[in-house]
């Protein structure tokens, strides 16, 4: 379904662009009917486990569970929480916050969180513009200060590497990446960033512990270790479940599930990182997704 909706995307006229606000969206209860986006699980993080850690996490928490809106999250509350302690300790040092593959907004909520109190931006990256759109409503619900700070951006990563890094130098960002977990997608995600590493501070990668269905190729972590080496440093991210957790067991909707002893995600600082793909030859253009050529 995901490589379904991006091909659509692809052939979209914002495809690769900025999308405007969607004011329709302003005074409408339910913003998820309003755009068709289904709720399967309904699950929420239970984000108050963490509070009274952090002054600013517990403005956001208070925010978001004030917040009357229907929406699910696909991250756990330990993942949200070491999010945003990595952002916390290296906020002086960037400029941006990206996430990437927003879902219905739980990752972007966190990061929105931190825009005002850490002087940083925010864009929002994904292929499916209702996700986009959503995602954007439920931040400007949360933090109507901070919203003219928030962007979203219509595409892929190598998309808005070339469009957005490449055009926009001084910018230090710190990547969220959540978006497809296709080991094949997932290596030209991080491959197109090796050409705009010098303004990449790290990538956070969710659902390193992902697996599934084989034809959906849910091995996220070996993209990790391909592009950076089995040795790869990097600090452990979210939940690490148990052999007899329930989420070890294939789902009812697409087969996934989730490694017992595996953490949820990883955090891989670029400074120091080695490199093992993509060669030095290699061009940007060679990991950009590839539109088909019009009918007729």
């Amino acid at each position: 379904m995901t490589d379904y909706i991006a091909t659509v995307a692809m052939h979209q006229p914002t495809w690769g662009t900025f999308l405007e606000p969607d004011a329709a969206l302003t005074d409408v209860k339910h913003p998820h009917e309003a755009l068709s986006i289904p709720i399967r699980g309904g699950q929420h993080a239970d984000l108050k486990a963490f509070a009274g850690r952090n002054t600013v996490f517990d403005r956001t928490i208070t925010r978001i569970e004030n917040l009357a809106l229907t929406y699910e999250d696909q991250c756990s509350a330990y993942h949200y929480f070491d999010l945003f302690c990595q952002v916390e300790r290296c906020h002086q040092e960037l400029t941006r916050l990206v996430d990437v593959g927003v879902f219905m907004g739980g990752s972007s909520a966190v990061l929105a969180g931190c825009v005002e109190p850490m002087g940083l931006e925010l864009d929002l990256v994904d292929v499916n513009d209702a996700y986009l759109r959503f995602t954007r409503e439920r931040l400007r619900r949360l933090f109507p200060r901070a919203i003219n700070r928030v962007r979203m951006f219509h595409g892929d990563l190598p998309t808005y590497t070339a469009n957005v890094l490449g055009a926009e130098p001084k910018t230090r960002a710190l990547i969220h990446h959540d978006g497809a977990h296709a080991f094949d997608q997932v290596v030209k995600d991080l491959s197109s960033l090796y050409f705009t590493r010098d303004q990449v501070h790290g990538v956070a990668i969710q659902a390193t512990h992902l697996r599934g269905d084989i034809a959906h190729l849910n091995f996220v972590d070996a993209a990790v270790h391909a592009m950076f080496g089995v040795e790869v440093k990097y600090e452990p991210l979210g939940a690490n479940f148990p052999l007899d957790a329930p989420v070890t067991i294939p789902n009812e909707w697409d087969g996934n599930y989730f490694l017992a002893g595996q953490p949820e995600g990883m955090y891989v600082p670029f400074d120091g990182v080695e490199w093992k793909y993509p060669h030095p030859t290699m061009e940007l253009d060679d990991f950009m997704p590839v539109k088909a050529a019009p009918a007729g």
